[in-house]
């Protein structure tokens, strides 16, 4: 039987698996990645120790028992990404992060700059400090000296699929969130990069992560110990990976990653739009005419980590953190690091509201779990109104072993929140890619029916619901309050 040696490579950890046709995972090891700052503001990877992590990792993961049966390796990878490269394609920087801001600094002035072209319908991607275009936009006007230095750009897939076959070459889920990635042409946007002085040369070819595929390079199959026949699949990025292995792309089906970020996303034929002002829609196509239309929060089991190492620790176990009562309830904001809708979005921070004297720590915990969930919410509706029904969500991610977090979002949403009893999905959505693109399936429907395992369902509790829907109503009206608020807070600088 065909083994894929899967690989996910996240903001804050970097996991390798082995995943059989029968999407069982026989190993799966797990390093935490340090985050680098060059200066204020700056959150970054470094591409070699990137690269050293990763061949220690595959070669714990690859045991003589195994070696012989690999065929395949795939990744799936962080969006965000942005590396300056010199013209021999090397590092002048490291790898920046989503939790990256320094592209907040000249936001007011990216927007300025580009306020006669429709970014959104260009390309499915808001207007936040985030995306990769505001982030060449910062270089371009605070780094001119190092920008000048630039001939190429590259992204964590293109990165690590240009280390494993030496291919410059990203997928489209990951160029989709760029904001200068054409959601209607699949195309790197000229206009869009020239106001920038780039040219889409610049960047690697855009391709179909489920499809492309090339040969693992002859010195990382010694180095390893693989045969010389090994093919690596692009990919998808990593949350696209994960809702490969929750569903298989079902239609209708909400997916949820549910980790240090968050993203709700239904698949679909064509890029959704928000008709809404506050565009709280993002589409990224992962093939020509397939997308994953939702949004993203930059904000989830963030906000709890902040929480438990700088305030207090707090049992999050605790199945009391369902319970509600009669008092008006704590609410918390828990942004962070900003989100990723165009009003509220690019100034947001964090917000404890409603604070009393009786509020525990318990209390503090169930906000900030409430929070994240209520935050989704608005992403939910948002789907709701542009005609993006979903039946049931199915939620993986870290986030799920919160036991009571699951239930919070059935009863905020809704609707019925289904929870893979394997783990990793994501590793297992990249290998139902990867054994699809090697013509061991036909295609991912079969895929899915033969990798797929059982699933826990939780239900809403009606009463719950209707006590959230209540206390959603306001935690929106206090969000979009104090939207204007947020911006003028940050303009308070010394």
């Amino acid at each position: 039987m065909a083994l894929t040696l899967a690989i996910d490579l996240g903001t804050t950890n970097l996991k390798v698996g082995l995943v059989n046709e029968a999407g069982e995972i026989l190993f799966v090891c797990s390093s935490p990645l340090q985050t680098i700052s060059s200066e204020p503001g700056a959150a970054e990877h470094d591409p070699e120790e990137l690269k050293r992590i990763l061949l220690d990792m595959c070669r714990q993961a690859l045991t003589d028992e195994y070696k012989s049966q690999v065929a395949y390796i795939v990744s799936s990878t962080y969006q965000f990404g942005l590396m300056l490269l010199d013209a021999q394609r090397e590092p002048l920087t490291a790898m920046t992060l989503l939790s990256d801001i320094r592209s907040q600094r000249t936001f007011h002035d990216f927007v300025s700059d580009f306020e006669d072209v429709d970014i959104y319908q260009k390309t499915g991607c808001p207007l936040i400090s985030q995306y990769v275009l505001p982030r060449l936009y910062y270089f371009s006007k605070k780094e001119p000296s190092l920008f000048e230095k630039v001939k190429y750009f590259t992204d964590s897939k293109s990165f690590l699929f240009e280390f494993l076959t030496g291919e410059w070459v990203t997928d489209m889920s990951t160029a989709a969130a760029t904001q200068f990635y054409n959601a209607h042409d699949f195309q790197w946007d000229e206009d869009l990069l020239s106001r920038i002085n780039c040219t889409p040369v610049q960047f690697p070819l855009a391709a179909d992560g489920t499809k492309f595929l090339a040969p693992l390079k002859r010195e990382l199959c010694d180095a390893l110990g693989l045969q010389e026949n090994v093919q690596v699949i692009l990919g998808l990025y990593d949350g696209a990976a994960l809702a490969v292995g929750l569903s298989g792309l079902e239609p209708s089906v909400g997916i949820v990653n549910l980790g240090t970020t968050a993203m709700l996303r239904v698949p679909g034929n064509e890029p959704a739009l928000d008709k809404n002002e506050n565009k709280r829609i993002q589409a990224y196509a992962y093939q020509k005419g397939k997308f994953l239309n939702g949004g993203a929060l930059n904000n989830a089991a963030l906000p709890l980590d902040w929480m438990r190492k700088n305030l207090f620790e707090v049992d999050l176990q605790n199945e009391i953190l369902l319970e509600s009562t009669n008092e008006p309830p704590l609410i918390s904001l828990p942004y962070l690091t900003g989100e990723r809708d165009s009003k509220t979005g690019p100034y947001a921070s964090g917000v404890f509201f409603g604070i009393r004297r009786s509020h525990s720590k318990i209390d503090f915990a169930r906000s900030v779990l409430e929070g994240v969930a209520y935050s989704l919410r608005y992403i939910y509706d948002a789907l709701q109104e542009n005609n993006l029904h979903v039946k049931e969500v199915r939620m993986g991610g870290g986030g799920v072993n919160i036991k009571v977090w699951p239930q919070i979002f059935a009863d905020v949403l809704g609707v019925p929140v289904t929870i893979s009893t394997a783990n990793e999905m994501a590793l297992v959505g990249s290998s139902m890619l990867a054994f699809t693109a090697g013509g061991v399936f036909t295609d991912l429907n079969e895929a899915s029916e033969k990798m797929l395992k059982k699933s826990k369902r939780v239900t809403p509790n009606k009463a719950a619901i209707k006590v959230h829907d209540q206390r959603y109503q306001f935690f929106k009206k206090l969000r979009e309050t104090l939207a204007p608020l947020y911006k003028e807070h940050a303009e308070l600088r010394l």
